[in-house]
């Protein structure tokens, strides 16, 4: 029987919220109703862990149980690791995330595994166990029991050793067309020994990642209380308003005549017209305030807000613009998750702003700002958010910006493992001791034919036509999105196309950027504006990763996995996406011997890095001259566009690595 503490019920989900019923629901909650999930007809046990899904009681210390366990494997992906072990790693990290975890991984009771079915990165194999028995985790417990044996929309498994996975509905099975890892530059192996093989994602929950912040704690939510509202003002607004004066502005919120307002007579003493305008703010945010001259007198003249029905206008000036916050999320996209909770804020999406985007098919926690939206607007949305919690809400004065963190905590379980417990633990062994070659994984690229990189060169070439074409042109492997697509490719029609869009890619970036056509008359660069800036970056990073993938197999091809004299190196941690400023030295023959693979860095491709002093410079320049592009121009007239460059270690070793 399982330890409780590592697999707390559903009760304890409950006392983390209690203000949010449907949470714990079995049945019948918005969260019950998610994305379902087919079980494969031979797979053994679900084995998961509330820690790693982000939820963890908020009574316990790091030390207790809501220590994350587990592996924390690499960077953006354990990818090359080893033969057969890199397909599966390539496929579970995104890509855009560098992974250190920092805390003490427990086990997992040996009866949650089995030999010939399910492989957990955490705790030993052994024989199957009574499915009935099975105990569940707290990220279980927000979901609905029954989606266990429920299609889950996307369907499909992803399989070690192959670039393709297998999508499984219940209208037909179908093989999905889609980049190889060999098409982005992941070639080479950082070891040798014999792969494994198994299936990766066969269950969203058999992959969960939380983020780890800057100071290299990790992430979790662990409290989706509303946040009291405190009042700001340091007098009392009776002083200041009459009762008369206070009847009068509630009327006129209350109005429907926008044209309404209401007058109402000050001293001089500007001191004093302050503090009414603060309480004004205070009591009705809705409504606005001026100050004004009548025959000789001063007033303040009090209006409906033209700020929006929410009065975005009208935020404090003494409090912190950003609420920044977890967010929770299962089977989706961080671009999918953030729509959804704007459409019901009625906000654009750009309002938001992430450290890094997370894999689609898992369950994953990151910590998000937003732009002037109070922390009880956001909690209000738990109760009819699906598949998405938010919590630990705090106002900040700064954004998160891309790459703003320190990394990844990963717990992943393989299925149908077809391995000895021998082959297993040398592979594991392997990842542990030699790292794993740092690509940028298949999450970087895109999930279609048509690549994020192949729309970032196009950007880069400043061809925004090519670029939205790339965006919206039809797909081979996506034949139900195949109508307006063809649509748009021979009509042009903006507004007709977003009329034939089907359901699940409204608020997508096909929509915004459709829109965006339709509001400047098919203006491709400034419709590619309306598309949230770090979507925009990730198109011209893609490129970036692009060519780093293709350097590095090369150098590691060519001069093996030790460093060499002219490589670039440097013994800083390089924590978060990628480094922009560290202490970079060139490798000589006097101070080689400083140096292991785990100093060696790569540029990544921009108009202010320093490149090596052997062949890969050249390299560098032939790849971008194969794409019709310069060092020189990557200092783009376009702002957001613009790359100086960056650096990357070209093998890392995971931190806290358990199976």
């Amino acid at each position: 029987m399982a330890d409780s503490t590592l697999f707390p019920g559903k009760r304890d989900v409950k006392q983390l919220n209690d203000s949010v019923d449907e949470a714990t629901a079995p049945s019948g909650s918005p969260l019950s109703k998610r994305r379902r999930e087919t079980p494969h007809e031979e797979s053994g046990t679900e084995v998961t862990d509330s820690n790693a899904a982000g939820i963890c009681d908020d009574t316990e210390d790091a030390a207790g149980p809501c220590e994350v366990p587990t592996v924390t494997v690499g960077a953006d992906d354990v990818a090359s690791s080893s033969p057969g072990v890199d397909a599966v790693a390539e496929e579970s990290t995104g890509g855009i995330e560098r992974s250190d975890g920092a805390e003490k991984p427990h086990a997992v009771p040996d009866s949650c595994l089995h030999s010939e079915g399910d492989v957990k990165t955490e705790g030993k194999s052994s024989g199957e166990p009574d499915s009935q028995s099975t105990p569940r985790s707290r990220d279980e417990a927000i979901g609905a029991d029954s989606r266990d044996e429920e299609m889950d929309e996307e369907g499909g498994v992803e399989e070690s050793g192959s670039s393709a996975g297998v999508s499984s509905t219940k209208r037909k099975k179908q093989v999905l067309v889609g980049l190889k890892e060999t098409d982005v530059g992941i070639l080479e192996y950082r070891s040798h020994h014999p792969g494994i093989a198994g299936i990766l994602k066969q269950r969203y929950r058999d992959f969960m990642v939380n983020e780890i912040d800057v100071d290299g704690k990790i992430v979790h939510l662990t409290d989706m209380k509303c946040p009291e509202k405190k009042s700001i003002l340091p007098f009392d607004v009776n002083e200041v308003l009459t009762e008369e004066d206070q009847e009068r502005l509630s009327v006129l919120a209350k109005s429907q005549d926008k044209s309404a307002e209401c007058v109402i007579e000050v001293t001089e003493d500007k001191e004093r017209r302050t503090k009414v305008h603060q309480a004004i703010r205070h009591l009705f945010p809705k409504l606005e305030s001026t100050t004004s001259e009548d025959g000789g007198k001063k007033t303040i003249r009090v209006r409906k807000s033209g700020g929006g029905k929410h009065g975005r206008s009208r935020w404090p000036k003494d409090k912190p613009n950003y609420c920044r916050f977890v967010l929770y999320k299962e089977n989706m996209d961080v671009y999918e998750a953030l729509n959804i909770i704007a459409k019901y804020l009625h906000i654009g999406p750009h309002h938001f702003q992430y450290a890094g985007s997370k894999d689609k098919r898992g369950v994953t926690v990151q910590e998000v700002t937003i732009h002037r939206v109070d922390g009880q607007r956001l909690a209000q949305l738990n109760k009819v958010l699906r598949c998405i919690r938010l919590g630990n809400f705090r106002h900040v004065h700064k954004p998160l910006n891309l790459g703003e963190l320190s990394g990844n905590h990963f717990v992943i379980i393989l299925r149908m493992v077809k391995a000895s417990q021998e082959q297993i633990d040398t592979a594991m062994s392997a990842l542990r001791d030699s790292g794993f070659i740092n690509y940028f994984g298949m999450q970087r690229f895109g999930n279609s034919l048509i690549a994020t990189y192949l729309v970032g060169r196009a950007l880069l070439l400043s061809q925004w036509q090519t670029a939205v074409d790339l965006i919206l042109k039809p797909r081979e492997e996506d034949q139900e999105d195949e109508g307006w697509r063809r649509h748009w490719m021979e009509t042009r029609d903006a507004q007709a196309t977003l009329a034939m869009l089907p359901n699940h890619r409204r608020r997508s970036v096909e929509q915004q950027l459709l829109r965006g056509l339709l509001k400047s008359k098919n203006d491709y660069l400034a419709a590619f504006s309306s598309i949230p800036r770090n979507t925009r970056l990730i198109y011209v990073h893609s490129y970036q990763s692009y060519i780093w993938n293709q350097i590095t197999s090369r150098r590691l091809k060519q001069y093996g996995m030790s460093p060499v004299v002219g490589d670039l190196a440097s013994k800083a941690s390089m924590e978060g996406e990628d480094s922009e400023v560290p202490v970079v030295e060139y490798v000589t023959e006097e101070n080689i011997g400083q140096f292991t693979i785990f100093d060696v860095i790569l540029p990544l491709p921009g108009y202010s890095v320093k490149y090596p002093l052997h062949e890969a410079a050249e390299w560098y320049t032939e790849k971008l001259a194969q794409d019709g592009l310069t060092s020189e121009m990557l200092k783009h007239p376009v702002r957001d566009l613009s790359l100086t460059g960056a650096y990357r270690k070209c093998v890392v070793k995971p931190k806290n690595v358990d199976w």
